[in-house]
Order: structure tokens, then C-alpha cells, then sequence
């Protein structure tokens, strides 16, 4: 779609929002006018994003998880129960799991699969939270006796990360924006929603007659800052209806794996920004 801004009452106008975080604020943003309407007739006009920064720092990559791992006695011993805290990295999770019991050693493999390495399945089975169970790719009840390792099917990079997708919403003034179904019963009205990068890699190094796993490096997802500058094809979002336009608010959400909805929470001097245009057709 384009537009010819030299026709006779075309015209951009470019919102710009702000908020600066103190640890308490969730990722929103309101600018208020204190003239009559920023815009009488919407269904003249069009709208989209042209760019945002987004501090995403205050949404773990796991929430607490009780009895992550439970490994059942054969021997009539005492049962291990491993807990895991709210963390936002994988590296931290799996210390957690490693420093709670001597018996369990969870490693990632060459290609980022989770391994139960050298177990005593002989004196112990293990008991999975399902979540972790889909984490590591594996099944909720581990029994292998006479077997040591256990790997998981597929890397565990992305399927760690709970956080599904960002929305960014529009609310108030531009409540009259085209909608979007999210489920049965539930509307809203989406500026624009992304999957949450992956910005994990990995090198091997290794030279003749060594072992491949001698020279792994990983570099694992953290939670940074998303940057957005528009560099291609704008979305462009249909007011519906002809009402005016006063009042304008954003705020953006996490969606996480299991469709849950979180606030995100702008970190103590963290900065939100977002900038809208509305074009004039």
C-alpha cells in the first residue's frame, strides 16, 4: 500500500511515547492533548509503528518451579526433591538443579540437547515436573536401569524461554482500531505482535584426534532490550467506525508459552519508547 502525501489533505502525524521505569512501572505509555480531538473523522485514516524500544530485563525465562525433579529410592532410602527458582537464564537453572544433589548432573550436548549424565538408574528413578519434562524433551518418568544417560530430542534452547510472543496494544483513544481475535471470547486491539527473538549460537572447535566435546562454546539467550526501526513493509491497522480521536494509550504485554498474559515491567531506569504514525488516505 502506498500513499501520495502531496494530494490535497494527506497528511503523517507522528506520536511519540515515553516511560522512563522505577522497578514498579509496567511497559505503557499515555499521551493526552488538551485541545478537542487530535483527529475528528478516524476512518480517514490508517495507522502504524515506526519504531519502539522495549525492556523486556523484568520477565524471567522460568518461574519457581516445585519439585522440578524428584529422584524416587529403589533401595528404601530417602527420596531427593530439587526445587527450582524464578531465573532468567538457562545457565543459572541448570546450576540450581546440578548444586541441589550430588546424583543428578544435567549437561547440554554438542548440539544443545539436555543429558542426564552418568545416573545411578540402578538405584533411582526420576520424576519430571511436566513442565520441565517438555523442557528437557524428555518423559515425565525417567526408569532406565542398567542405562546411565539419558539424552533429550531436540535443543532446549528456545523451549527454556516460557516467553511466547510480545504484544503491543492500543487502548483508550485508539480502542476504535481494527480488532484481532485471540481466543473465543476475548478481542483486542494489536498495534503489532512479534515471537520473542532467539539469540542463541554455538562454535565447536576441535582438532585432529580429540574429542569433539574438548572445544564446545555456547552463547545462551539473555534478556536484553528489543530495538525495532521499521526497514521494511509498515502494517498498516483500519480504524472502524468514524469516531474521534483524543486521548491515545499504549501498553505491552507477554505471552507466555502456555497463553498466559504478564505485564512487562520497565526495569529501574529502563526506558520504553514507542513512535505511531497515522497516515491521512
Amino acid at each position: 500500500m502506498s500513499f501520495n502525501l502531496n494530494k490535497d489533505g494527506s497528511r503523517v502525524l507522528y506520536l511519540n511515547f515515553r516511560s522512563i521505569g522505577d522497578g514498579k512501572k509496567e511497559t505503557e505509555a499515555e499521551q493526552i492533548f488538551s485541545f478537542s480531538h487530535l483527529i475528528e473523522d478516524s476512518s480517514n485514516y490508517l495507522c502504524a509503528i515506526e519504531r519502539f524500544r522495549l525492556p523486556i530485563q523484568s520477565l524471567p525465562m522460568q518461574d519457581a518451579i516445585n519439585n522440578a525433579f524428584i529422584l524416587r529410592n529403589k533401595t528404601g532410602g530417602d527420596d531427593i526433591f530439587i526445587s527450582t527458582i524464578t531465573t532468567f537464564g538457562l545457565y543459572d537453572w541448570l546450576l540450581q538443579i546440578n548444586r541441589a544433589s550430588v546424583s543428578l548432573d544435567v549437561i547440554l550436548t554438542a548440539d544443545g540437547r539436555a543429558q542426564i549424565l552418568d545416573f545411578d538408574f540402578d538405584a533411582f528413578s526420576i520424576e519430571l515436573d511436566p513442565k520441565v519434562a517438555n523442557i528437557l524433551d524428555m518423559p515425565v518418568l525417567i526408569d532406565g536401569a542398567g542405562v546411565q544417560s539419558i539424552i533429550g530430542g531436540i535443543p532446549i534452547f528456545d523451549l527454556f524461554d516460557q516467553l511466547f510472543k510480545i504484544q503491543i496494544e492500543a487502548l483508550n483513544g485508539l480502542g476504535n482500531l481494527q480488532q484481532e481475535i485471540i481466543d473465543t471470547n476475548i478481542f483486542t486491539t494489536l498495534l503489532t505482535d512479534f515471537i520473542a527473538p532467539s539469540n542463541f549460537s554455538m562454535s565447536v572447535t576441535n582438532q585432529i584426534n580429540t574429542a569433539l566435546t574438548n572445544e564446545i562454546s555456547f552463547s545462551l539467550p539473555i534478556r536484553q532490550d528489543l530495538d525495532f526501526s521499521l526497514q521494511g513493509p509498515r502494517r498498516f491497522i483500519n480504524f472502524r467506525g468514524s469516531a474521534p480521536i483524543q486521548n491515545v494509550k499504549v501498553r505491552v504485554t507477554g505471552i507466555y508459552r502456555d497463553g498466559s498474559r504478564h505485564a512487562i515491567i520497565i526495569p529501574k531506569n529502563g526506558v520504553f519508547e514507542l513512535k505511531l504514525a497515522l497516515f491521512r488516505r
